[in-house]
């Protein structure tokens, strides 16, 4: 078999770029998919985990682009001015490069944490196949509470916060209009009122296109997020999201439940309990 060939290149959005790398199908190729991945620290501390990911699907046969939102990684733009709707923009971009990139197969689109807030918002109006989501959280807003919760215990832990700050204390600031730091980058006022009423869009009853998702705690199918469509594997923790400690957790079993769904055609989409 030919080796995985992994080619990196940049999109154009507005004045900004994109990053990407498409990761090529080393099999006969049998559906593409867009991964969007999780942001800032969630980012860094998955990195390893979603690369592997996109190769283990590119040696099966599945075209990838994982990308970067602007603001972010190796994409230009400012963050302070990046907003829940733009990077959902972002989304779509790479999912139009992906159709012309892999025309006849399948276009699914895959959201880890953050990005599955964003896939589930492209699924609903866009010519997608089929919607994945890894651990999506309820909301932008309970999303980026989560993340500042994480911000307090480290400023208590480390010294780093100045006088001891609570959560609506920086959310006050960036109400105010001030900028605040949380985890290396710049959040402003437009992006947390932008989590305001971004909530997990799950796709109607109705959808008769496959979209499944899958709970990375091992919950009880009673505790499922959406009963009839979703799955649960145990992940090793801390998640790999979390920290970096973890190099190379075993996740053999998600990656399996991912690959067939997507090789079904989301034929997977019921429960497993």
């Amino acid at each position: 078999m030919p080796a995985l060939t992994e080619s990196p290149g940049f999109l154009t959005q507005g004045e900004d770029s994109l990053y990407y790398v498409h990761h090529r199908a080393r099999a006969e190729r049998r559906a593409a998919v867009l991964l969007a991945g999780p942001l800032g620290l969630e980012r860094a501390h998955g990195y390893v985990v979603w690369v592997r990911w996109a190769r283990y699907l590119a040696e099966r046969g599945v075209e990838v682009l994982r990308l970067d939102y602007r603001g972010s990684g190796e994409s230009t733009g400012r963050f302070d001015e990046m907003t829940f709707p733009r990077w959902e923009e972002d989304v779509r971009t790479g999912l139009e490069h992906l159709r012309a990139a892999s025309p006849g197969v399948p276009v699914f689109v895959h959201g880890l944490r953050l990005g599955a807030l964003l896939a589930a918002r492209v699924f609903r109006t866009d010519a997608v196949n089929g919607l994945l989501m890894w651990e999506p959280p309820e909301s932008g807003r309970a999303h980026l509470m989560e993340v500042l919760r994480r911000k307090v215990a480290a400023d208590n832990l480390e010294g780093t916060g100045g006088q001891a700050r609570s959560r609506e204390d920086y959310v006050a600031r960036m109400e105010s209009g001030q900028v605040v730091e949380v985890e290396g980058l710049p959040w402003s006022r437009a992006l947390w009122r932008s989590a305001e009423g971004y909530a997990l869009a799950l796709p109607e009853a109705h959808e008769a296109r496959p979209w499944r998702v899958v709970h990375l705690d091992g919950r009880p199918a009673e505790r499922f997020l959406a009963p009839g469509r979703s799955g649960s594997v145990r992940a090793p923790r801390p998640f790999f999201w979390t920290t970096s400690n973890r190099l190379l957790p075993e996740l053999a079993e998600l990656y399996e439940d991912g690959m067939g769904f997507i090789a079904g055609g989301g034929a997977r989409a019921e429960v497993r309990s």
